[in-house]
């Protein structure tokens, strides 16, 4: 299992079949990360409709589904991980007062999206930062939390056809959280 990470936009990395999208429940691609309205404009809104049409009701948080990856070239398929609520906003947030997602949320989620393209039988997945930004978990707190997640996954899997696993971040300063000793 190789693990590396990486600072630039997700959406641009290639030889990993699938971009794992920081999703809300409702799986509507419109509105929530920055990587989920990337992957919006790239992509098409027919991946948006695949997943609804697959969960109309949507997900719940902590869970993840498969797609296609619509018109995006540089992967063959998204898994839409279940981070956030749309409709649960307060502006404790804002202030940094208040986390918009749970690290038993990332935990779960992480590893669902894992287990997704395990049972796809994708050989590899890319990561962004799920909890941070719109998340409003610190880098160091969604860093710790998805690295744990990822360790569970691994320890758990036993021979997943999962071989690799890129963490891209936009910064450097959030990069450095993800880096692995063991990598």
């Amino acid at each position: 299992m190789r693990i590396r990470v990486e600072v630039g936009d997700a959406t641009e990395i290639r030889g990993v079949p699938a971009l794992v999208v920081p999703a809300n429940k409702q799986l509507t691609l419109g509105w929530g990360s920055h990587v989920a309205e990337r992957v919006l404009k790239l992509a098409g809104a027919e991946v948006e409709r695949e997943a609804l049409t697959a969960h109309p009701k949507g997900i719940e948080l902590g869970e993840a589904v498969l797609t296609s990856a619509g018109r995006m070239t540089s992967f063959t398929h998204l898994v839409h991980a279940a981070v956030l609520d749309k409709f649960d906003f307060n502006p404790l947030f804002l202030l940094k007062l208040k986390a918009r997602t749970s690290r038993e949320t990332l935990s779960r989620a992480t590893r669902a999206a894992l287990e997704r393209a395990s049972a796809a039988g994708l050989s590899g997945v890319v990561f962004t930062p799920m909890g941070a930004g719109i998340g409003g978990m610190s880098d160091a707190r969604c860093a710790e939390t998805m690295l744990a997640a990822i360790d569970d996954f691994l320890g758990r899997s036993g021979s997943s056809p999962v071989q690799e696993i890129v963490i891209a971040c936009f910064k450097d300063k959030t990069a450095n959280y993800f880096q692995r000793r063991d990598a």
